[in-house]
C-alpha cells in the first residue's frame, strides 16, 4: 500500500490512534482494525525498530516468573504476590501457544538444558514441580517436554550439556522456541492491521497529545522530512504503546508518577564449538539472576543482564563491565572455554518496559492503564513480544468499554502475499530507508555481518524501486552503516 500523505492524515477522524509500532502497538493496531474501529498507526521510526528488534529474541516457558527473591518458606506469606505469577504464567504459556501455531514461520524449535548444581537456590525437586506446573498453566497445548536426567545421559542428547564444569548433579532437558526473526513478527502483524483496514504511517513523530471537546487531538511531525509542517490528528481515543518511552510521551501523563520500570538486558554474540549448535542453557548467574545460553543459528549470544535504568532508553549502550560480567559468568559454567573480548562477534542491548503501580518497583503485569483525568488515553505496559497479542486484546477492551462494542475480534492471521523481487516488496511494506529493508523486510539484518554483505547490491535494488538518485543511495548506505554501529556495538578487540 502507497505511503500515506501526512497532510490527509489530519482530514480524518479516527476512533484511536495508536503511538509506538513495536509488537504491542502493531498488535493493537490489528485487534482494534479487525473490530471494526477506524485506527492510525503511527511511529517515530521504522516498524519494530525499538524495543522489538534488540530483544533476547525467546519464545520464553516462564518459569523464572514463578521464582521469586523471598525466602521460599516465605511463598505461603505472599499469596498475592504468587498468584499474579500464576496467572501471569498462564498468560505467558497461552500466548506461547498461540505464536506457536499461528506463526510457525517465525519460529525455530531448540534442546535446552538446565544444570543442577551444588548450592542452588530452588532444589530439583521443585524445579521439576515448576516445569509440569507450567506447561500445566499452557493446558499442555504446546509440551515443553521436560525431563531430567545423569549428566552422562544429557550429554548424549545435548553436548553442550557435556561442556558443563563442577560437575552437575543432574541436568534437565527440555524444549524450547527461539524467534527465527522477531523484527519480521511486527513487520507482519502492521500489515495484518492494514489489511484489516488500519492505516499506518512510519517515521510520523508524536510530537504532543491534548484534549479537545472530549476527544484528542495528536499533533504528528513527518520524521523523514522534518520542515514539512505538522498535522493535527483529531481522535476520541489514543494508544500509547510507545514501549520503554511511555511515560516521556508528550501529553500522554507524563506528569505523572512512572508507570513503568526500565529493565536494561546486554546480550554478547560470540560462537561456540560447532557440536553446540542450535542448542541452549538456562542457568543462574553467580549474582542469582537469569542466565542463558542462546542458540542463533551457527552462533550463540549469551545473556541477558537485568539492570535497572532510569535513563533515555535512546541513550543506553552496552558497557565493557557488562560484557565483562557476562563473558565471566559464561567462562563459570564452561570454564574450557575460556571466552574473552576477542570471542565477541558483537553486542546489542534494549530497554524491557516492565509495569511499575508505585513507580519503582516491577511487576510481572501487561496492563491497559487508564488515567481517571484523561478519558480516552490508554498506557499499555509490561508487555514482551510474546505477550503482544493478549496486551493487543487488552487495548481492545479498553477502547471497547469506552467506545463500546464494533465487531467481533479477530481470528487468524492475515498472511501477506508473496513478492514478485524485492521491489515489489519496498513498495508495498513500507520501506523508508536502506535500513528498514535490511534489518526488518530482509532475514539479511540478522546474519553474522548484519547485513554488510548485501548491503551494496540491496541499495541499488532499492534506488531503483524507490526514485532514489545516486547521492541518495550513498546517504542511505551511510546510514545504514551508522545504525549499525549504534544498535550493534563491537569491541575493540573483535574488530
Amino acid at each position: 500500500m502507497p505511503r500515506p500523505v501526512l497532510h490527509d492524515l489530519g482530514q480524518t477522524h479516527w476512533d484511536v490512534v495508536v503511538v509506538g509500532a513495536g509488537a504491542v502497538g502493531c498488535a493493537s493496531a490489528r485487534e482494534l482494525a479487525g473490530r471494526g474501529f477506524k485506527v492510525l498507526l503511527v511511529d517515530r521510526g521504522d516498524i519494530g525498530a525499538g524495543t522489538s528488534s534488540r530483544s533476547s529474541r525467546m519464545l520464553y516457558s516462564g518459569l523464572g516468573y514463578l521464582a521469586v527473591r523471598y525466602p521460599l518458606w516465605q511463598m505461603v506469606l505472599h499469596p498475592i504476590d504468587m498468584l499474579q505469577r500464576l496467572l501471569y504464567t498462564r498468560d505467558v504459556m497461552r500466548c506461547r501457544a498461540e505464536l506457536a501455531q499461528q506463526m510457525p514461520q517465525h519460529l525455530t524449535r531448540h534442546r535446552f538444558a538446565y544444570p543442577f548444581r551444588k548450592g542452588d537456590r530452588y532444589p530439583p525437586w521443585l524445579v521439576d514441580i515448576g516445569f509440569r506446573l507450567v506447561e500445566a498453566l499452557g493446558g499442555w497445548k504446546v509440551p515443553l517436554s521436560y525431563r531430567r536426567v545423569a549428566p552422562e545421559v544429557a550429554a548424549e542428547d545435548c553436548p553442550l550439556a557435556a561442556g558443563l564444569g563442577k560437575a552437575p548433579r543432574s541436568i534437565g532437558l527440555f524444549e524450547e522456541y527461539m524467534y527465527a526473526w522477531p523484527e519480521r513478527i511486527c513487520v507482519d502483524t502492521a500489515l495484518d492491521a492494514e489489511a484489516r483496514g488500519a492505516t499506518l504511517r512510519t517515521y510520523t513523530r508524536v510530537t504532543s497529545i491534548t484534549q479537545q471537546d472530549g476527544g484528542w487531538i495528536v499533533t504528528l511531525q513527518d520524521a523523514a522530512v522534518p520542515d514539512r509542517a505538522p498535522v493535527h490528528a483529531a481522535c476520541d481515543m489514543v494508544i500509547n504503546a510507545a514501549g520503554p518511552w511511555v511515560d516521556r510521551l508528550t501529553g500522554a501523563g507524563g506528569d505523572q508518577a512512572r508507570r513503568i520500570v526500565g529493565i536494561k538486558g546486554v546480550n554478547v554474540m560470540v560462537k561456540l564449538p560447532d557440536a553446540w549448535r542450535g542448542q541452549g542453557l538456562e542457568a543462574f548467574s553467580s549474582k542469582g539472576e537469569p542466565y542463558y545460553v542462546f542458540p542463533w543459528r551457527d552462533h550463540h549470544f549469551i545473556g541477558p543482564t537485568e539492570t535497572h535504568v532510569t535513563d533515555d532508553p535512546d541513550t543506553i549502550r552496552v558497557l565493557d563491565e557488562e560484557i565483562d560480567y557476562i563473558l565471566a559468568e559464561a567462562n563459570i559454567l564452561f570454564p574450557d572455554l575460556g571466552l574473552t573480548r576477542a570471542d565477541v562477534l558483537h553486542t546489542w542491548c534494549g530497554v524491557r518496559p516492565v509495569t511499575s503501580t508505585d513507580g519503582t518497583t516491577p511487576r510481572n503485569l501487561v496492563r491497559a492503564v487508564q488515567s481517571p483525568d484523561a478519558p480516552g488515553l490508554v498506557t499499555m505496559t509490561g508487555s514482551t513480544i510474546m505477550l503482544h497479542r493478549h496486551a493487543g486484546r487488552l487495548a481492545a477492551r479498553a477502547v471497547e468499554r469506552h467506545l463500546g462494542r464494533r465487531g467481533p475480534a479477530p481470528t487468524g492471521p492475515i498472511l501477506p502475499p508473496d513478492y514478485d523481487g524485492i521491489g515489489q516488496r519496498l513498495k508495498a511494506e513500507h520501506v523508508v530507508h536502506l535500513t528498514d529493508l535490511i534489518r526488518r523486510r530482509l532475514p539479511d539484518g540478522l546474519d553474522p555481518d548484519l547485513g554488510r554483505a548485501r548491503a551494496e547490491e540491496l541499495s541499488h535494488i532499492a534506488a531503483a524501486a524507490l526514485g532514489w538518485n545516486e547521492a541518495q543511495r550513498l546517504n542511505e548506505l551511510r546510514l545504514f552503516a551508522e545504525d549499525t554501529a549504534r544498535v550493534y556495538a563491537s569491541t575493540p578487540a573483535a574488530k
